[in-house]
Order: C-alpha cells, then sequence, then structure tokens
C-alpha cells in the first residue's frame, strides 16, 4: 500500500508504441522561419552558473535576446493570451520566491508577489485582466494558497481554504482547475473564479489542462498498470477517458514506471501532442487524435525529446532536444506531422521551455 501510494504522488508531480505513422500534413507548405512568430524560453547564459534566463528569438533563430538580468525558475514561462506580457517566477539570494510580469520585449518589469519557498504555477485569465498562482501560505508549512490577482486594481483575493493547492488553470469561460495535494493523493478541483462553488471533480490526478475550447480537461492520472497516462474528461468529471496505456518500467527500482505526459491541445482541440518516455527511457514526442486513437510517434533519436509545445497556428511543434551532444540542449522545430525538425538555438549550454506568441 505505501508503494501504491509513494507511485501516485510521483506520478501526478510529473511537471514531464510502435504505431505507423500518419500524415498530419495541412493543405499548403508553410516555413516556420518566415513566420512572424517570437519564441520565448529558458536558457543558462551566464558563465560558470546554473541559472536560467528569459530569451527571446525570432523563428528563423535569429536576434536571440536576454529579456531581463533576474534569473527565472526552471519552468516554461507564462504568456498572456495577446502574446504581449510574460509571467516568470524568480529565487532571490534570500530564499524567497518572487512572481514578476513583464512585456515580451523586456520592459515594464513588475513584481506581483513575493513569498517564502514558493511562489508560482501561474495563469491568465481569458480576458488578461487577472492571473491565478499559488503561493506558500507561511514559512512554517509546505501548504500553499490559489491567489487570484486582478491586474487592474493590484486586488489579491484568497481562492483556496486549506490544504496544499497547485496548478490553478482557467477555462476560456473563466472557471478554474487545480490540483489539492494531501499525503495521501492529489485531486483536481474546479470553482468559479471568486472562489465559490468548490467541487471535487477527478481523484488521484493532476495536472489539468484545458482544451482551447473549454470542453474537455487532459491530465495525468495513473492508470491499470500504474504509470503515469493521459486521460481526459468533461468539465465536471465526467465521461473520463484513458487515452494513454503503454509504459516501461523503471530499470533501477521499478517504481514508478515511465509512461505518458505533459498533454498539450492543438488550438482546433482535433489532436494532443504529448511526451512519452517508454521508448528505452528517453522522452520522445508524440501526437494523437483528441479520443486516443492514431497515436504517432514525431522524434526518434538516441537522445531526450521533450517539452513540446504547439504553435499557435497549429502548424509547428517546438520542443527541446540534446540530439546533438557537443551544444546540449537546444531548441527545435517541426512540422505537426513531424517532418522537417531542425534546432533553433544553436547555443552551447542548455535550453529549454519554449512557448511562442505572435505579436
Amino acid at each position: 500500500m505505501k508503494k501504491l501510494t509513494y507511485l501516485s504522488l510521483i506520478i501526478i508531480s510529473l511537471l514531464i508504441t510502435n504505431c505507423e505513422k500518419e500524415d498530419f500534413d495541412f493543405s499548403e507548405d508553410f516555413d516556420f522561419s518566415q513566420t512572424e512568430t517570437k519564441i520565448l524560453f529558458i536558457s543558462r547564459r551566464i558563465e560558470n552558473s546554473a541559472s536560467w534566463n528569459l530569451i527571446l528569438m525570432n523563428s528563423d533563430g535569429s536576434q536571440q535576446k536576454k529579456l531581463t538580468d533576474l534569473t527565472v525558475g526552471c519552468q516554461r514561462p507564462v504568456i498572456s493570451h495577446s502574446g504581449k506580457t510574460v509571467l516568470f517566477a524568480h529565487g532571490t539570494n534570500d530564499h524567497f520566491c518572487e512572481l514578476y510580469s513583464m512585456n515580451i520585449d523586456g520592459t515594464n518589469l513588475t513584481l506581483l508577489d513575493r513569498a517564502d519557498r514558493y511562489c508560482g504555477s501561474a495563469d491568465w485569465s481569458s480576458d488578461d485582466t487577472r492571473i491565478v498562482y499559488s503561493k506558500n501560505r507561511n514559512e512554517t508549512t509546505d501548504d500553499k494558497d490559489i491567489i487570484l490577482y486582478d491586474l487592474t486594481t493590484s486586488n489579491k483575493t484568497i481562492l483556496s481554504e486549506s490544504g496544499d493547492n497547485i496548478s490553478a488553470r482557467f477555462s476560456p469561460d473563466n472557471k478554474i482547475a487545480y490540483c489539492r495535494r494531501n499525503n495521501l493523493s492529489c485531486d483536481i478541483h474546479i470553482m468559479n473564479i471568486d472562489g465559490s462553488n468548490k467541487q471535487l471533480i477527478i481523484p488521484d490526478a493532476g495536472c489539468p489542462v484545458w482544451s482551447p475550447d473549454g470542453k474537455r480537461i487532459a491530465f495525468i492520472s495513473k492508470g491499470s498498470i500504474g504509470s503515469p497516462q493521459i486521460f481526459t474528461s468533461k468539465p465536471d468529471g465526467s465521461e473520463i477517458k484513458q487515452l494513454t496505456d503503454t509504459y516501461k518500467p523503471c530499470w533501477d527500482s521499478g517504481f514508478p514506471p515511465f509512461g505518458n505526459h505533459d498533454p498539450q491541445w492543438t488550438p482546433d482541440c482535433k489532436k494532443i501532442v504529448y511526451q512519452s518516455d517508454i521508448d528505452d527511457g528517453m522522452p520522445e514526442i508524440y501526437i494523437m487524435n483528441n479520443d486516443g486513437s492514431k497515436q504517432t510517434r514525431l522524434t526518434n533519436t538516441e537522445r531526450r525529446n521533450d517539452s513540446p509545445t504547439v504553435t499557435p497556428d497549429g502548424r509547428f511543434i517546438l520542443f527541446t532536444s540534446n540530439r546533438d551532444m557537443s551544444l546540449g540542449a537546444e531548441i527545435y522545430v517541426m512540422d505537426i506531422n513531424g517532418t522537417d525538425q531542425y534546432p533553433l538555438s544553436n547555443y552551447i549550454g542548455d535550453d529549454c521551455f519554449p512557448v511562442a506568441t505572435n505579436l
């Protein structure tokens, strides 16, 4: 029983088939390097330091620019729906965590909140006027509250009541799905934007990701084989469907087995891009239909391919790969069907967690 409980917590905390390839091509060729897309990512660019910086570059990899001297946490930057503002967390020398907003060009750096030990896991409301994030309740506990921050008034409202709350995510109509963790499990809850009408919708699950139309939630839970798997449900937790059921046992202790995680919806809600560890224990990028059918492997190297994200037009996938060992981890791009994979950042060091924006 203790092993199963430990496995459940490991699966939920991951913030990370031999199939015939299907053709996902659009009706016309489209050169990503010629688009107006900007790519934001994090990179180790301070000499003799393990710290990360926010970097912005063009779609062809040119004009790479460090946006702020503040270091950032090792997580995906959070860009507003307008593409003009980014949220990120910074760790201070006195062990506080600070949440900042900043224009995508590096201007208007603004401290939003700070807390001892943790302040982050932020998300934007559909109109970009409010954000939600998690913050340590106090310095004596690991429990976190979910905070609603109104950017027009600077008012902060505590939405949670108790427990360890994280991964709050806005739906298109501004419902909030979030995770509440305890010593035994992690469960997905939902509430109104003012914190009212809290409901447990999916037990023993985490990492909720709303579909762009708000009709489904993708999430991670353990399947019947006890490994991380991708599921979807309706917003009320009904009609749960397990999409993946593949795994690879862990080579050292047997727990937890590798599985599937980090689901990312395409803009039309028809497909889900995700990361799978089932091939030799190395992460690879896959795509599948939103019902779990036609699971298709897109990358195939002897090194890591992870952190996929779909561009706003739905035509391309940005991801991280360390297939070129002379450069370390780099930002790559490929067509939505997995063709034409090539590096963009070409930096001797580690680059990861790309996100795209069209200004």
